[in-house]
């Protein structure tokens, strides 16, 4: 069985976004879920092709997580993610492993 870091996705692909900054998936209930150690208190959640989030933890409520999205960039579910929204995820996930936070990166266009 193949795992995540040996799957070949295509070239500037979410996915392979992903991957090349060696963020791992994880079982969750929201999409498909990716962190990075690391970077604690950080998640990535990938819908499809058309919608990924880079989400914040910010307490539990009822036991549970509570997640909030800081970056979103999100296209008609019929499309993928065009090349310049997935190079500014890119730099969006440079910036939170440099910097252990989005704070650094501003808010993207595809948030505003």
């Amino acid at each position: 069985m193949t795992g995540f870091s040996d799957a070949d996705f295509d070239d500037g692909c979410v996915m392979d976004e992903l991957q090349a900054r060696s963020f791992f998936p994880y079982s969750g209930e929201d999409g498909d879920l990716f962190r990075k150690h690391g970077v604690a208190g950080w998640r990535v959640s990938v819908y499809g092709t058309y919608l990924v989030r880079i989400q914040k933890k910010t307490g539990r409520w009822k036991g549970r997580n509570h997640w909030t999205t800081t970056e979103q960039w999100e296209v008609d579910p019929e499309d993928d993610l065009p090349r310049e929204q997935i190079q500014e995820f890119a730099a969006a996930l440079d910036s939170l492993i440099e910097h252990g936070d989005l704070d650094q990166w501003g808010e993207s266009p595809a948030a505003a």
